[in-house]
């Protein structure tokens, strides 16, 4: 035998000690981590109340087990009381409501920054739309029977109505108001402007939601506010053990006890008469880091005489949205955006152009929106090209 081979044998022999070594550390910490180790357990948590007039849920997918669920729950319930306080049409201190009380022309009324930003991206999308979004819409809205001090009409007549609502018109208008975030202001041109941040505030409470769950680290949820829907990460039905804990319960024979789900919304069949049953949906899909919002004229609406009308109110016209016509109606927007801001005033923003002229501004601005329209007997869908759902 060689040198060199005397030599190696030695080396060779070390190698193997040390790979077995590897594997048996591997091996039992895989037995330990299985057997022994008590890992992390999450679970899907949920928070309902009521904010802005209406409902809210927010549903949250593998959440520690043994974390503090009451202290989220209630820094939700915490920030969304803050935003009512803000912008709420329904309380007199509110700051929507003294800014609305504020008749000076001169002065800066002082705001949050919250506000000023609603109000900044509402401006923004007043432009985009030829004036069909306009906050200032609120003496039109009080003047048809909505809103918090909706006015009573019922002694007038719809023609009535129609000519008291004219010279309302002097009184809106986005371009009479004006609004600077340092410090975070607004100032009114018109002394009897006031302002209704209904169309956009809900969207505004489920961003604002979504990115407090992220200071607290979630990254799975669904958050509701009234209809309008933003979801992020996937749902787990059950618990969900992770990976390696599933491992383990297929070693004991537990087989897998999560199930992997994608948050799953829906948008409602319209239905044009009042019915005790569910309509059903029109279409479902998966919300992945996205939002939803929808406007239509069959979720609030009065008979005046003969006409019914809905909450809708044309800022450029004066008059409830009407878009009937011998083939049909258009009775819904749904607009997929990523944030829900900007999709909840864009719903009300497209509704009100109508199908036409809403497919040819949600083109121009990349904007996914899906019009339905009802013929009396069938829902018809009109989609823009960024909706792909």
């Amino acid at each position: 035998m060689s040198e060199s081979a005397t030599e190696s044998a030695p080396s060779g022999v070390l190698w193997d000690i040390v790979r077995y070594a590897i594997v048996a550390v591997v091996v039992g910490f895989l037995i330990w981590y299985c057997f022994f180790n008590t890992p992390t357990i999450y679970v899907s948590r949920e928070s309902t109340g009521q904010t802005m007039g209406t409902d809210y849920i927010v549903k949250v997918a593998r959440f520690p087990e043994n974390a503090d669920w009451d202290a989220v729950k209630s820094a939700i319930q915490k920030r969304l009381d803050a935003l009512d306080q803000m912008m709420s049409t329904y309380k007199s201190d509110s700051e929507v409501c003294r800014f609305n009380a504020f008749d000076s022309t001169e002065d800066w009324f002082s705001i949050s920054p919250e506000t000023a930003f609603v109000i900044q991206t509402a401006l923004e999308i007043s432009q985009l739309s030829e004036g069909a979004f306009d906050i200032t819409i609120a003496p039109l809205v009080r003047h048809w029977g909505f809103g918090a001090d909706a006015s009573p009409r019922r002694t007038l007549s719809f023609e009535e109505l129609v000519a008291a609502a004219v010279p309302l018109k002097e009184q809106v208008g986005y371009q009479h108001l004006s609004v600077r975030f340092d410090p975070p202001a607004l100032k009114k041109a018109i002394p009897e402007l006031t302002i209704d941040l209904s169309a956009i505030a809900k969207g505004f409470a489920v961003d604002c939601i979504a990115e407090l769950l992220e200071e607290y680290e979630v990254s799975n949820y669904l958050i509701e506010v009234g209809g309008e829907v933003r979801g992020k990460g996937i749902k787990s039905k059950g618990k969900d053990l992770g990976i390696l804990v599933r491992l383990a319960n297929w070693v004991r024979g537990k087989g897998n006890q999560s199930q992997d789900k994608d948050w799953i919304v829906g948008i409602e069949r319209p239905m044009l008469e009042s019915s005790h049953d569910f309509p059903g949906l029109q279409q479902a899909f998966a919300l992945k880091d996205q939002s939803l919002a929808t406007s239509g004229n069959y979720l609030q609406t009065i008979v005046i005489g003969d006409q019914r009308i809905s909450h809708l109110i044309d800022p450029r016209s004066g008059f409830p949205v009407r878009f009937e016509s011998e083939a049909g109606e258009l009775v819904a927007a749904a607009v997929n955006a990523s944030d829900c801001t900007s999709a909840d005033a864009w719903a009300t923003a497209l509704f009100v152009l109508g199908e036409q002229r809403g497919v040819e501004v949600a083109d121009r601005h990349g904007i996914a929106v899906l019009f339905l329209f009802h013929d009396g007997k069938e829902v018809i869908e009109i989609r823009s090209r960024h909706w792909t759902k």
